[in-house]
């Protein structure tokens, strides 16, 4: 027995029919190994990990994160005051900065009022800038300090008008989640009613996206259900063919979420959109198992026969798009290609049995599902049957101007869109980046020649502006040794500090206070003449989140858009060899590969031009979607060919029973995508937007260039 174009899987439901009983109970164990895994569903906490690869800059930051003596964050609480801080003010904050010390997990506090003073003979350890009385001519300390020409950061703007306090926190004692609302709490209740406070960091931020997460997925995905489920009865209207489409793509999506438990991936923000995006090729398949019972009247086993193969093929290509996603070196990305991938296959396995078993005891009524989609697919395949080649050529045109408008797109990776929606850290992340330099630290490693660390501290300071570098430089200015400071003289400093600016003797780190690199295109430039700089005066390393959103981020978007090409390639290639001939793949590839540039060409209307990872993501999955309805009509095709059709009445035929089905399931897959829209991360709003454009041009493509290419070929066996 030949494995047709769906490898065979479909004898997955024949078996379920056979042996409907064990099935039945071996489904039911399984709703419940599902149910019982939900509950430990782990959210991604570490913002890192999004862009680490296997690079020499990802290396250098995991070797720098496991020099850390503990687990350690710092926490930045910006304060903002609608003038220049009184002397009442800066009194109120020390007491302030002194509180937040005795929190439970914190190791230390830094802030304005732990400056002091180059050391002397009559102050061995410098007198403290703020004195215990402070008084309303506190500025004067202040610039008597700047006088020195130290660089040190002084945790205070120009203007007097913002503050900033670092709270390092030792995540062994304390917990992200606890330890902000408690200082959040202590914050609140000392700042006077004219200053605003405001909390930020990396770990502030980690948080902020898990919370947003738990309710997004929640949110989503009950919501996403009843809107594909109502959709469904609205378009269908026979209650017992929804039942039979739907249930078994709820199962489905449900799955998925627990096969991230087995496999130990935590959920992310692309990852996220996993679940509801199988619940809509659940649907999808369905309607079409479901459409040809209800036409046809045929029994289950003859149902399995006939569409099983093609939706057996479409679960192929979907996870061949989502494997291609591991050719990329990031660890985030691989396990969503693994979910993704395996979640397909898992899903269509559990979409196949669950319409078996229920067709077995459901059965759609017998009215007439309503034509208006047929309408539509029959017209767009007459006008191209019309005039095939000017729809050829018209394709082959608007192929040519999409291809160049993708390629003119920007890669480009922001982290702030990551953040939920409404989040206030975008905004308190750039009035630090104004006040202080940054909220992320860019870390340059020197060894070696003590003069060139010096002259390269020097350029760095003159791109990133004065108080936003921090190295041991800076610490043998103040403390007014002439050269490399020895460690007789570093005992003065924190040895937290020196540990961090001098990790062994042989090397020194220079910490940079940059904005997010990819915040703006000034940003950019800043960073990148940063970096420019590091490189060209000898620095040994160069890391950091600033360097890994920078440098990671284009590498990835490159590594992912060879994965959208072997997406296209593979995928197109297997459906080719389903259908035994290969000669079909470039007439199956041209049709499917126009929706993917036309939509990464329109990102230039609504996403100003910028191609990130999750829009190359949305376009790589889409491919092997995208071409499920090729196959679905392709299968037809064949099937009136095979009965002795003309290459003319095939097309009219397959447009005639598979038609309706594909106009059909693209609306329910855009009913399902859209709920998206209402997700509170930029990314899986962007992902459900490609989505729903990406179906729509596939479906307009293949009912209109699709049939213009099988009769222009002439016969095709």
């Amino acid at each position: 027995m030949a494995l047709g174009i769906g490898f065979g899987a479909e004898r997955i439901g024949l078996l379920v029919l056979r042996w409907p009983k064990i099935a039945a109970a071996v489904l039911i164990a399984l709703v419940i190994v599902i149910a019982a895994s939900l509950p430990n569903l782990r959210f991604e906490n570490d913002i890192h990990r999004a862009f680490f690869s296997d690079s020499e800059v990802s290396r250098a930051q995991l070797s720098y994160r496991a020099q850390q003596s503990s687990d350690v964050s710092t926490v930045l609480v910006h304060l903002q005051s609608e003038r220049a801080f009184t002397a009442q003010d800066m009194s109120e904050l020390r007491d302030l900065a002194l509180d937040l010390e005795f929190l439970e997990g914190v190791e230390s506090v830094v802030s304005p009022f732990a400056l002091r003073f180059s050391p002397n003979d009559t102050a061995p350890k410098g007198a403290p800038v703020f004195g215990t009385e402070i008084s309303d001519t506190y500025g004067e300390d202040l610039a008597r300090f700047r006088a020195l020409g130290t660089g040190l950061p002084t945790f205070l703007n120009g203007s007097q008008t913002a503050l900033l306090i670092g709270v390092r926190v030792d995540l062994n004692v304390a917990e992200i989640g606890t330890i902000l609302p408690e200082l959040r709490a202590e914050v609140d209740a000392a700042v006077a009613p004219h200053i605003s406070a405001r909390v930020t960091g990396e770990e502030a931020i980690s948080h902020e996206i898990v919370t947003g997460l738990k309710s997004d997925l929640i949110r989503l995905n009950l919501w996403g259900s009843l809107l594909v489920g109502f959709a469904a009865l609205v378009l269908l209207r026979d209650l017992r063919m929804v039942l039979l489409a739907v249930i078994p793509a709820l199962l489905s999506a449900a799955s998925v979420l627990a096969l991230s438990v087995w496999l130990g991936h935590p959920i992310t923000v692309l990852s996220n959109v996993i679940p509801i995006l199988l619940l809509v090729l659940g649907v999808a398949d369905g309607v079409h198992l479901a459409g040809y019972l209800k036409a046809t009247g045929d029994s289950p086993r003859e149902t399995i026969l006939r569409i099983g193969p093609a939706c057996a093929l479409t679960a192929i290509t979907t996870a061949l798009a989502f494997t291609s996603i591991m050719v990329t070196r990031n660890a985030q990305l691989f396990d969503f290609a693994l979910l993704g991938g395996l979640g397909t296959l898992l899903a269509f396995a559990i979409t196949i049995s669950t319409f078996a078993l229920l067709a077995l005891v459901i059965r759609p009524n017998t009215r007439s599902t309503p034509n208006f989609t047929g309408v539509l697919a029959q017209r767009l395949a007459m006008f191209s049957l019309r005039i095939p080649k000017t729809v050829i050529a018209s394709g082959v045109f608007v192929l040519v101007l999409s291809i160049f408008g993708f390629q003119q797109t920007k890669a480009w990776f922001p982290l702030y869109q990551n953040l939920p929606s409404g989040s206030q850290t975008v905004q308190v992340n750039d009035a630090i980046s104004d006040d202080f330099g940054g909220v992320f630290q860019m870390i340059v490693e020197m060894e070696g020649d003590w003069r060139e660390t010096e002259v390269m501290v020097d350029a760095l300071t003159k791109l990133a502006g004065a108080e936003a570098v921090l190295s041991t430089v800076n610490i043998a200015r103040w403390l007014g040794v002439d050269g490399a400071p020895v460690a007789e003289d570093l005992t003065l400093v924190p040895s937290e500090v020196v540990g961090q600016v001098r990790p062994i003797e042989t090397v020194s780190r220079i910490f940079i206070s940059v904005p997010e690199p990819m915040r703006n295109a000034q940003a950019a430039m800043l960073f990148d003449a940063l970096y420019e700089t590091a490189q060209a005066g000898g620095a040994a390393r160069v890391y950091g989140l600033p360097t890994l959103m920078r440098q990671e981020a284009v590498s990835l978007i490159s590594q992912l858009s060879k994965g959208l090409v072997i997406a296209s390639l593979g995928a197109t290639f297997v459906v080719a060899i389903a259908f035994g001939s290969l000669r079909l793949f470039p007439l199956l590839l041209v049709p499917n590969v126009l929706p993917l540039m036309v939509t990464g060409a329109s990102l230039h209307i609504w996403a100003s031009g910028q191609l990130s990872p999750t829009a190359v993501l949305a376009l790589t999955i889409s491919f092997g979607i995208a071409i499920d309805d090729s196959v679905h009509f392709m299968n037809r095709f064949f099937e009136a060919r095979a009965k002795g059709s003309e290459p003319r009445e095939a097309v009219i035929s397959a447009t005639a029973s598979a038609g309706q089905i594909m106009v059909l399931t693209t609306v329910l897959l855009t009913f399902g995508l859209s709920i998206t829209m209402i997700s509170g991360f930029f990314p899986i709003r962007l992902f459900g937007g490609m989505m729903i454009i990406t179906l729509w041009a596939a479906l307009l493509f293949d009912l209109l260039l699709l049939p213009a290419l099988l009769t222009a070929r002439g016969s095709n066996k």
